[in-house]
């Protein structure tokens, strides 16, 4: 039978980048959700592997990859939350000292969970709509009219200023919150802007978007400790290099999966071959007529090729314009405007004794690494069957049942891979805290660590 290869699909090197993107901004999302500093890091690797695995085992359920992870970062923080009101994320470095940032901290933490998740989002991390809905679980206008309800309620828990009613007569918010972002204006809002700049009452709301955006811009980011940065990326490059293709085109919006017969002969001649060859056919012709008819005549005037019959205009007739049809462009939802980080103030960890991981792209082994078990789902202390193909031969695989936030249970067992490459053991799913969820099965050899998740039923 012939081998079948993907044309096209997500690729490790494209999640991997995305990730590094938007790293700081998720830590920081869950500190200022209540996650004390180290539980906000635990949140933060277990979420963006549960991206990485939902891409690569259930694609259509992942619309827009990066409000999916802000939405399953914003689940996992919410579950463990436990920061004193009085223990604000501040950051560190210059900004720490700024009494703004004490303020913006201090207004945002008064509003409710979901709306200081949509301000976050939209006006400090500069996601697009469409991300910031998917992380509420909205559409973008939806998520607008959020932000703009959001933008009312923050404005005078900073300055202590009552904040502009909203309008009875404007039903759509969202078009006012768009407006208050400043930039080109959409041509569906065009109409509410002139609207705006004639009714005071209008134009008094969409002042306070554009005020509370501009404030909430300028929130220090705390970033992802350094020590802590290095470990969450070479781990979860190793997960995503395990479950997905090194590096292959995305699925262009409509596109259709395409397969190709390797055993299948090639074409001799392609059709953007057969194409040129035709045009340029044409040219030579056209060429070859246009000598031929100066040398059969009499001389023409510079300039004039031939006389037009009689009964013809002598203008030319119109043309369509040419359309050059570009292939569509996918991007990644990421911040137009840039971002200044600065380190978290929690200490780091003490470095572990054994070399530190490399955050370079690993190399993808030839023989792919796979992790499974059986069942996927079942109640809390089911056996578990844990397979695996593609390891060192000989070498010593640790099993490891893995709770909600990626911490050990205790459940543990060892096995030694087959001269095939192949191993299989028993496993209980054995968690104290007998909690609901998705847990995991984490696989290591030392070298290599893969994760299969393994989800709890209530």
């Amino acid at each position: 039978m012939a081998e079948l290869s993907r044309s096209a699909g997500v690729s490790a090197q494209d999640v991997v980048a995305a990730v590094r993107v938007h790293l700081d901004r998720v830590h920081d999302a869950v500190r200022r959700l209540g996650c004390e500093p180290a539980v906000a890091v635990e949140v933060v690797e277990a979420s963006a592997v549960d991206l990485v695995e939902a891409v690569s085992a259930r694609p259509e359920t992942v619309a827009d990859a990066v409000g999916w992870w802000f939405a399953r970062a914003r689940a996992l923080g919410l579950r463990v939350a436990t920061r004193r009101p009085d223990d604000l994320p501040l950051g560190g470095g210059v900004l720490s000292v700024d009494q703004d940032q004490q303020i913006l901290a201090e207004a945002l933490d008064q509003l409710p969970e979901r709306e200081r998740v949509a301000l976050l989002l939209r006006d400090s991390y500069d996601l697009p709509a469409a991300s910031v809905g998917a992380a509420l679980d909205t559409d973008a206008d939806g998520a607008m009219a959020l932000v703009g309800r959001a933008r009312l309620a923050f404005l005078p828990l900073v300055d202590d200023e009552p904040a502009p009613p909203p309008v009875p007569h404007q039903g759509d918010l969202s078009a006012l919150a768009r407006l208050g972002q400043g930039g080109p204006v959409a041509a569906r809002d065009a109409t509410t802007r002139r609207h705006a700049l004639s009714c005071p009452s209008c134009g008094q709301v969409t002042d306070a978007q554009q005020r509370a955006h501009l404030l909430l811009r300028g929130l220090t980011v705390v970033a992802l400790p350094e020590a802590d940065r290095v470990g969450v990326l070479a781990r979860l490059e190793e997960v995503t290099y395990g479950l997905l293709p090194t590096s292959a085109g995305p699925l262009l919006p409509g596109e259709q999966e395409e397969f190709f017969d390797q055993d299948e002969e090639p074409r001799l001649f392609s059709p953007l071959l057969v194409l040129f060859t035709l045009v340029l056919a044409t040219i030579a012709g056209l060429g070859l007529g246009l000598l031929l008819s100066q040398d059969s005549g009499p001389s023409a005037p510079i300039g004039v090729i031939g006389q037009l019959p009689a009964g013809v205009l002598a203008s030319p007739e119109p043309q369509q314009p040419e359309v050059l049809v570009s292939p569509p462009v996918v991007q990644a939802p990421a911040p137009v405007t840039s971002v200044f980080f600065v380190p978290s103030p929690s200490p780091s960890p003490s470095p572990s004794p054994s070399p530190s991981p490399s955050v370079a792209s690993p190399s993808p082994p030839s023989n792919r690494l796979t992790l499974s078990v059986d069942p996927t789902s079942g109640g809390n202390g089911a056996e578990l069957l844990v397979t695996g193909t593609g390891w060192p031969p000989g070498a010593q695989v640790t099993l490891d049942y893995l709770d909600t936030l990626g911490n050990e249970t205790g459940s543990r067992t060892v096995v030694v891979v087959e001269a095939t490459g192949q191993f299989s053991a028993d496993l209980t799913a054995q968690d104290p805290a007998d909690l609901p969820g998705r847990h995991y099965v984490r696989a290591t050899d030392g070298t290599r660590t893969l994760r299969a998740p393994y989800d709890v039923e209530p």
